[in-house]
C-alpha cells in the first residue's frame, strides 16, 4: 500500500505501519531522509540517508511494525510498504544531473570528415564523407631521387597511385629513400589511399631506374 507523510523540519515521526517491504517512492524537496525500521521498539534496521528507490526486505516470517522519518528539512515523504515483496519501476520522472566542462557555445564541427573530424554520415554510406570532385592528375615522373607527388590537401579523402612506367616505385613520405620503402608499386599496379590520403606523397625509384606514376584524387 501506499503512503504519504508531511515532515516537518528535525522533528521524528512515526507511521504505525507493518510489513515486510519497503519502497521509499519519493522524498519531496528533501535530498535524503533518515529512516528507522522497527519492531515494536527495538531498531532492526536504520539507514540515515535514504534516498528516491531506496528498498529495503526482511527475511521470510519476519516484519516491522513501525517507521521512523527525520528529515532536516519539511518536505512530504511517499513510500510503499507490503507483505510480500513487489518490484516497481523508478525510471519515470528520474532526475540525471550532468556537468559540461566545457564552456557554452558548445564547438560544432561541419568539416565533412575532414582529418579532425574523421566520421560523416550522409544517410547511405558511414564514416566517408561524400565525394564531390574527382581530379585526374598529369603524371609524374620518378627517379632515383626522392619526388613530390601531392601536396597535402585536408579535403581529399582518397587518392590512387597508378604505376604505368617500367620500373618498381617507392611510395611513402618526404625523405624517402627506396631502401627503406614500405610501398613499392610494382608495373601496371595501383595503390588506393584512404587512411592517409589527406597527407603528402611522394615517390622514388632504384638506382639509376624510372618510372611514371599516374594519379587520381577524390576530394570532398
Amino acid at each position: 500500500m501506499q503512503y504519504t507523510i508531511n515532515l516537518p523540519a528535525n522533528t521524528p515521526i512515526s507511521q504505525g505501519t507493518s510489513g515486510r517491504f519497503f519502497l521509499l517512492m519519493d522524498t519531496g524537496v528533501a535530498t535524503s531522509v533518515d529512516i528507522a525500521f522497527k519492531v515494536h521498539s527495538q531498531t532492526v534496521e536504520h539507514v540515515t540517508t535514504a534516498k528516491r528507490g531506496l528498498k529495503a526486505t526482511l527475511p521470510h516470517g519476519q516484519a516491522f511494525n513501525r517507521l521512523e522519518f527525520l528529515a532536516t528539512i519539511a518536505c512530504t515523504v511517499t513510500f510503499i510498504v507490503s507483505d510480500g515483496v513487489v518490484d516497481i519501476s523508478q525510471l519515470d520522472g528520474a532526475n540525471v544531473n550532468a556537468t559540461i566542462a566545457n564552456a557554452f557555445p558548445l564547438p560544432v564541427s561541419n568539416d565533412r570528415g575532414s582529418p579532425g573530424s574523421p566520421v560523416y554520415v550522409n544517410g547511405t554510406i558511414s564514416g566517408n564523407p561524400a565525394a564531390v570532385t574527382l581530379v585526374n592528375d598529369a603524371p609524374v615522373a620518378m627517379t632515383a631521387a626522392y619526388a613530390a607527388i601531392v601536396a597535402a590537401n585536408a579535403n581529399r579523402v582518397s587518392i590512387r597511385f597508378t604505376n604505368t612506367g617500367t620500373n618498381v616505385v617507392a611510395l611513402g613520405a618526404a625523405g624517402l629513400t627506396y631502401a627503406n620503402g614500405a610501398i613499392l608499386l610494382q608495373p601496371g599496379d595501383t595503390w588506393v589511399e584512404e587512411r592517409a590520403a589527406n597527407l603528402a606523397w611522394g615517390g622514388i625509384c632504384n638506382t639509376g631506374l624510372t618510372s611514371t606514376i599516374a594519379v587520381q584524387e577524390v576530394t570532398a
